[in-house]
């Protein structure tokens, strides 16, 4: 924790910085098995504001995003037991997040046949819908 506090005041300098707190797996939903987050409270013009940085979410998003593949964010709330099972994948080694573990599991869906059969029943009904 120290050297986290070293590091915050050579990014931050002038005092800027009120609070460091390090938050891991448990602390905040958000915050996925192998992940550790540094919470910061900063002095602000109009008053305190809390600002995350999460150095791993985001080295992870930016290699999404040079591999060109666009993501669109999904709200998703999960029973403990969906966890469990995205947790599973990420502690085999399967996925890296609970993000990946998602894409993961939809490609997995993809690939069966029954799917190919669920997609073309909706591009029927949806043609139907247009002719009404």
């Amino acid at each position: 924790m120290v050297q986290i506090g070293e590091e915050v005041n050579k990014r931050f300098p002038g005092g800027a910085v009120q609070r460091v707190k390090m938050l891991q797996y448990g602390d905040e939903p958000m915050i996925e098995p192998g992940e550790l987050l540094v919470r910061l409270i900063v002095e602000a013009a109009e008053g305190k504001k809390g600002m995350m940085l999460g150095g791993r979410r985001l080295d992870s998003l930016a290699a999404r995003a040079a591999e060109g593949g666009e993501l669109t964010p999904v709200m998703a709330r999960l029973g403990s037991v969906d966890l469990e099972t995205l947790d599973a994948l990420i502690t085999a080694g399967i996925a890296s997040s609970r993000a990946e573990a998602v894409r993961w599991t939809l490609a997995r869906i993809r690939e069966r046949p029954a799917y190919a059969q669920l997609r073309e029943r909706a591009r029927e009904i949806e043609r139907l819908k247009t002719e009404f």
